[in-house]
């Protein structure tokens, strides 16, 4: 059975946290995951005492870690849901190794698939990285941060039936559906302080919110169909969309695409990124050739637009977006999948 690993010698499972410093940053993914292991930190945190006012939070992808780490000076770095991009992993070591440097404490909890080469660098940095593929980011923070009690095992469950597309816990589509009812980081900070309180209840500010999501992806995919792009791609099928609908989440279009086309991999564009998604193929390398990673059916990639096609895609033309993903991706696949 695999456990998480606790990747540096520690005398106990548990972080060994002083609460004596003044600033505490929690940088995490925007996904369910992210913001469902952001939620039990932040209750971690004010468990042991840390005010508020001392916690900032901040939510990125994982190609831009880098640069958000860029900006931080702090005493305390808890990093969720956010795994190692190749192509920025440089940059990134720079950026740990100068807040280590200056006494920042850094607690990164990940499931994604890791080399070991850094997380040995990592560890020889003094970064607290606890990593288990086998389950969600939320799942390794309370295992990690010993939050044992059943509402916190139970929000971790949830998003965990979700982020690992097994259903086995009905909570996770209420919440994944509750996360995108709007869009922006702002809403995403309300949601990581409402879930720091978890009960396992549904409000009715739930209950409306997953209505109002449910109508609109009915609506979102009737129209979604009508703008996939099909390619078969060394006998692999694949269908590429632009994705237009923010608050509608990634990896229920792409399934409903998959089983609607039967494509084998679904690919998701958008500006700055690209979402890859497969039923029966191993996708994460396809997705580390395109620089970023993931895991064997669900992954992602930065996409970076030339500026041509960056104006074109906010004046409305996004068949061209879709062409330049589908290109790109095609390039990448021409190496095999």
């Amino acid at each position: 059975m695999f456990k998480t690993m606790a990747v540096k010698n520690l005398s106990s499972v548990y972080l060994p946290i002083r609460y004596d410093m003044s600033g505490t940053v929690i940088v995490t993914h925007t996904d369910l995951d992210g913001v469902a292991s952001a939620a039990l930190i932040l209750k971690y945190l004010r468990v042991r005492g840390v005010d508020d006012s001392k916690i900032s939070i901040l939510l990125t992808q994982p190609h831009n870690l880098h640069r958000v780490l860029n900006k931080l000076s702090c005493d305390e770095l808890f990093i969720s849901d956010l795994g190692i991009n190749h192509r920025t992993y440089e940059s990134l070591l720079n950026e740990v190794r100068r807040l280590r440097d200056g006494g920042t404490k850094i607690y990164w909890f990940d499931h994604h698939i890791w080399q070991g080469s850094w997380v040995n660098e990592l560890v020889n940095l003094g970064v607290n990285l606890y990593l288990n593929p086998n389950t969600c980011s939320a799942g390794v923070v309370v295992s990690s941060l010993g939050l044992l009690d059943s509402e916190s095992q139970l929000l971790a469950n949830a998003t965990c039936s979700v982020d690992l597309w097994v259903f086995n816990n009905y909570l996770g589509n209420y919440l994944s559906r509750y996360v995108v009812c709007r869009g922006g980081n702002k809403w995403r900070k309300y949601l990581i302080s409402k879930l720091s309180g978890f009960n396992g209840g549904l409000d009715d500010e739930v209950l409306k919110c997953v209505e109002d999501v449910v109508d609109r992806d009915l609506r979102t995919y009737g129209e979604v169909l009508k703008k996939v792009l099909i390619s078969v791609i060394d006998g692999v099928k694949v269908a590429f969309v632009v994705k237009e609908w923010e608050e509608s989440s990634t990896s229920y279009i792409a399934h409903f695409i998959m089983s609607r086309v039967n494509a084998d991999v679904v690919v998701v564009c958008k500006e700055g990124s690209l979402s890859i998604r497969s039923n029966e193929l191993n996708i994460r390398e396809l997705a580390v050739r395109l620089g970023g990673g993931g895991h064997p059916k669900a992954a992602g990639a930065p996409l970076k637009l030339p500026l041509l096609h960056k104006l074109l895609l906010r004046i409305g033309l996004k068949k061209y977006v879709l062409k330049y993903c589908a290109k790109v991706v095609t390039e990448a696949i021409g190496s095999g999948i």
